[in-house]
């Protein structure tokens, strides 16, 4: 499979900047692997189509999606324009408290009401669960106020607002309760799951909730 891109044209929603985001459409993986938590990390590594961006020029975050332009898009990258920055651009992944950075962002994204809807808000409460969980992930420490405080409230809050609509998404909120430690609420949501039964994951995720074991893990 080869790596296919396109660019598309966005407009700053507040200062009118225009500026361009690289879309990726397809890309050759040669390995992946996946966590219970749901994060798939691809090898090699790419920050695929990023849902917030910032401003190059104002430096202020929007969603993608509130910037599109209806201007034709320019695959050459023929256009004098700048890309869009994005989180990890503010804080490379080689910085040692690049993920804290990250997590407070996405936290004060959040305390400013950037989240205006509520797919939004189980979103950046998806990204901190799971930058958090790198913590284990790749056995780092996470230092400052990024501790297991936050790491609760932000994963109880996910919980009161996502809706599961499939056995998979079921599954993802019953991993959200092992990982708080509540062993008999996530039993009681796998009991309502039947068509995933067999899979790996899900056996995977049974046997942690039954041995009381509330880490991320490699699937």
């Amino acid at each position: 499979l080869m790596t296919t891109l396109r660019n598309q044209n966005l407009v700053c929603p507040h200062c009118q900047n225009r500026m361009y985001v690289i879309e990726v459409m397809s890309f050759i993986v040669r390995n992946s692997e996946c966590f219970s938590d749901g994060k798939i990390i691809n090898s090699p590594s790419r920050n695929i189509n990023p849902n917030i961006l910032i401003c190059n020029i104002c430096y202020k975050t929007f969603w993608k999606n509130d910037a599109l332009s209806d201007e034709v898009n320019y695959d050459d990258f023929s256009e004098e324009l700048l890309g869009a920055n994005t989180i990890i651009d503010l804080f490379p992944r080689f910085e040692i408290d690049s993920k804290v950075k990250i997590v407070k962002y996405y936290s004060n994204l959040l305390n400013e009401g950037f989240a205006t809807t509520v797919e939004k808000n189980i979103y950046i409460r998806i990204e901190i669960w799971r930058t958090l969980n790198d913590s284990i992930r790749y056995d780092e420490s996470l230092k400052g106020e990024v501790n297991d405080s936050l790491f609760k409230k932000n994963l109880k809050k996910l919980i009161e607002i996502f809706e599961p609509i499939n056995e998979e998404q079921i599954l993802l909120v019953a991993e959200m309760y092992r990982e708080l430690g509540a062993f008999k609420k996530a039993s009681y949501l796998l009991e309502s799951i039947k068509e995933i039964k067999q899979t790996s994951t899900f056996i995977q995720i049974e046997n942690a909730i039954k041995s009381k074991q509330s880490k991320v893990f490699k699937i």
